[in-house]
């Protein structure tokens, strides 16, 4: 072999050892790049799904305080009609109060002074009370005001309060409504924020008291409930931390017009459970299968793609169980507020008539109490039906909370709006459930409002004051009972 043929060789097997080194490094920055696509892809979806927990919090907390508005506005609406007399007699009050199914109820006068007390309490009236209560002495100055965790002045048992200043020929009056912290339609919203189990959501005033709870605390407060939730509460908004239980990540939500906050927090292994899998093994692929790397990078990133379906997916999937009821499967209250928000700019840009029908069933209470919350759950199913079978496939109609339904007819008058409300009433008298105590239907009590150009608002206010007035005839004829004495989920 002569050098030059040595030398040819030689350039040979470096050309080759080059060329296998660039396709060596290529491959490893090719596999480095990737790895550090799926690496950045999951901890953007572990951001994702943080950012979903937030959101969660954040929309219930936010339905918390929209319920707590409607709640004060009723309270108005009900204060003005019934109470705005220079004398308020103890009956035209217990009335009053009545519609709401409050625990405890108070009236002050212009000047502060106790005129109305429910449980009957003589011994209160006349006392300066505006001080003794933080919300009575908010509302004293023209504000709703929503209170923390106190205790009824009458019972001492722990509740919430809603009380609302309105004026009346007398000067301005604040009626407070007060309800029990447990058992309450916060429960329902607070076991509603969220569908992974374990977790727990906690419904806190601003002194750290529960007010609801999932799953159901016997503890006073959130410090009882969870120590080192609470002492990380205290310093953020959201985080993580490391509970006796298991690595737990946690956000909060503050409740708009009030001083509560709304606590979620979930297990990590539950929260990050769609991205357990491929990502744990990935450096023992990239180590040991060598020789089909390639293909070993295209299911690793196909997974990570997965992944981000999955997360759209569950996103969409939470989205629409938000907007639905989950017992009677219709809209729920938040989807009936979006699109009767569209229907009513629509009627108005159109000059189109709209109506409201506000839905409340009579004895529902009594059936409850009578025959188990299964009883009640079929009644409202029975009345979801009924409006499947009557109402048009263009109509808006849904579950607006407890056991009140609101339908929207677009392109309705009121004479159209009345005769559904009449055909709805009969499809719901027709059903037999004589195993619940109902062998001649569903007795319904329903509002209605019309108008072109009103405001949903206004529209869903004056169909809710117009159902009050059809319950209290029906109830003056014998044809509709109290429909309850307590809170119901909204």
């Amino acid at each position: 072999m002569t050098a030059k043929s040595a030398g040819a060789i030689a350039l040979g097997h470096a050309r080759r050892s080059w060329a296998v080194l660039s396709a060596s490094l290529t491959l490893l920055i090719l596999l480095g790049s990737l790895a550090a696509a799926i690496v950045y892809s999951q901890q953007q979806s572990r951001a994702q799904l943080r950012a979903n927990l937030a959101l969660r919090a954040t929309s219930s907390a936010t339905l918390v305080s929209e319920f707590l508005k409607e709640q004060a506005a009723r309270e108005q609406q009900v204060a003005h009609r019934f109470l705005s007399s220079r004398h308020v007699s103890p009956t035209r009050f217990e009335l009053a109060v009545s519609a709401f199914g409050g625990t405890a109820a108070g009236l002050l006068n212009s000047s502060g002074r106790l005129i109305g007390v429910l449980p009957s309490d003589p011994a209160l009236i006349g006392q300066p009370f505006a001080k003794r209560y933080r919300h009575f002495e908010l509302a004293e100055r023209g504000q709703i005001a929503i209170s923390d965790v106190v205790k009824s002045a009458v019972q001492g048992v722990p509740v919430m309060a809603v009380a609302v200043p309105y004026a009346t020929p007398e000067g301005r009056r604040v009626f407070s409504v007060a309800y029990r912290t447990t058992g309450s339609t916060l429960s329902a919203f607070v076991a509603h924020t969220i569908a992974s189990r374990p977790h727990d959501v906690l419904l806190v005033d601003g002194a750290g008291k529960v007010l609801a709870s999932s799953p159901k605390t016997s503890a006073m407060t959130l410090a009882e409930s969870d120590p080192t939730l609470a002492h990380a509460v205290a310093r953020s908004t959201h985080g993580a931390i490391a509970s006796d239980r298991a690595p737990t990540t946690f956000a909060t939500a503050a409740v708009p017009g009030t001083n509560w906050r709304l606590v979620v927090a979930v297990p990590n292994s539950h929260l990050y459970n769609s991205l357990n899998g491929w990502s744990s093994v990935i450096p023992w692929l990239v180590f040991a299968l060598v020789t089909i790397l390639g293909v070993l990078l295209v299911l690793l990133f196909a997974r990570s793609i997965a992944d981000r379906a999955r997360l759209t997916t569950l996103s969409a999937t939470m989205q629409r169980t938000a907007q639905t009821d989950a017992l009677t499967g219709l809209d729920n209250r938040r989807a009936l507020t979006e699109q009767l928000t569209r229907a009513a700019a629509r009627a108005r840009r159109h000059d189109e008539p709209l109506s409201v029908l506000m839905i409340d069933l009579d004895r529902f209470k009594r059936t409850n109490d009578t025959f188990g919350h299964e009883a009640g759950d079929q009644v409202l199913c029975t009345v979801a039906d009924c409006m499947r079978e009557v109402l048009r496939a263009g109509d808006i109609y849904g579950r607006w909370g407890g056991d009140e339904f609101l339908v929207a007819l677009s392109l309705t008058n009121e004479q159209g709006a009345k005769a559904t409300a009449e055909r709805l009433r009969t499809a719901a008298c027709d059903v037999k459930l004589d195993a619940i105590g109902l062998p001649e239907g569903i007795p319904l009590s329903i509002g209605v409002a019309s108008g072109a150009h009103t405001s949903p608002i206004e529209l869903v206010r004056e169909a809710d004051g117009a159902l009050y007035e059809d319950k209290a005839d029906r109830r003056s004829n014998g044809r509709g009972e109290q429909h309850g004495d307590a809170l119901v989920p909204h």
